[in-house]
């Protein structure tokens, strides 16, 4: 038994330190995109995840489709228009604002989560989660103080709480579909949704399709390297992840992205968060965590 708890353990903390990795690619990739607009870089990146992963498992991916009820096919439409409005949101919001700003406020995610389970399903958050809750929305104001500085922009930051919240209403929603569909189907037919909805805003949004026919070769490596591994890797062992490990583990991530993200963002692309966004993440990361160490002990605690 103690064996079988360490190797857990340790997958877990695996688990957590390559998907961080996998996600802290993401903000720096993201930005050094530009030109190209983050909605065409949302379409792209999941669209491309999508065609591999369903060439990957084509006649799985059929027959899971032919098994979907009318209901559930619905709500695979409203999980992808979920993810699509998330990326988008959290992929302009980066592209309003600093690096370290997107990223810190971008680890409000967890909690975002509790929240949305509290409203919509009832699941009542335990006391160390509401203090995360309240300690990282301190964060999230000592974060939007610093705007008007550099690249800092209030705007930005406002949508990538807006993508925040989006992922915790995603999740939440996509409870539904987790006995429905494996996880490389489900995810699948997730992004190719996202990515239908992304491409249906395309044509409608101001200068979305300048200068992408084709784009330039750095954003177009910027953009399959965004499929290929935060959302074909990072999102897809997260939704595997959420089946067999704890709601607190899978959380863990969150915070990793955000330290990685940042510290990759300084030395790649020169952008040094200033004290007021470090202060500001360092307490958003503190309510992450005390959030999600909280949630795994109150579960410990109801399965003793």
């Amino acid at each position: 038994m103690a064996a079988k708890q360490r190797a857990t353990a340790r997958g877990a903390v695996l688990f957590v330190v390559l998907a961080s990795a996998a996600f802290a690619v993401s903000g720096p990739l993201a930005r050094y995109a530009r030109p190209v607009h983050p909605l065409f870089i949302a379409f792209g990146r999941v669209a491309l995840a999508a065609i591999a992963l369903s060439v990957l498992d084509l006649r799985v991916l059929a027959r899971s489709i032919a098994r979907l009820s009318l209901r559930e096919r619905a709500a695979v439409l409203c999980a992808g228009l979920l993810l699509a409005a998330h990326f988008a949101l959290f992929l302009w919001g980066l592209d309003r604002t600093s690096v370290p700003a997107a990223l810190s406020l971008i680890s409000l995610e967890p909690l975002a989560v509790v929240l949305c389970a509290w409203v919509f399903f009832g699941v009542r958050p335990a006391r160390s989660e509401q203090v995360g809750v309240l300690l990282a929305t301190a964060g999230a104001l000592l974060v939007a103080r610093g705007a008007g500085a550099g690249d800092h922009r209030l705007s930005g930051d406002l949508m990538v709480v807006g993508a925040a919240v989006l992922y915790g209403l995603y999740v939440s929603f996509a409870r539904a579909l987790r006995d429905a569909l494996p996880t490389r189907s489900y995810a699948a037919l997730v992004y190719a949704s996202a990515a239908a909805f992304l491409a249906a805003a395309l044509p409608v949004a101001p200068g979305a399709l300048e200068g992408v026919a084709p784009p330039p070769p750095h954003a177009a490596v910027a953009i399959v390297a965004l499929a290929l591994v935060p959302t074909l890797l990072g999102h897809t062992a997260i939704q595997a992840a959420a089946r067999r490990m704890s709601p607190a583990v899978v959380a863990l991530v969150s915070p990793g992205e955000t330290l990685g993200g940042i510290l990759l963002g300084a030395l790649w692309l020169g952008a040094v968060p200033s004290a007021t966004e470090v202060a500001g993440a360092a307490v958003i990361l503190a309510g992450a965590t005390i959030a999600i160490f909280g949630s795994r002990a109150s579960a410990a605690a109801s399965a003793g």
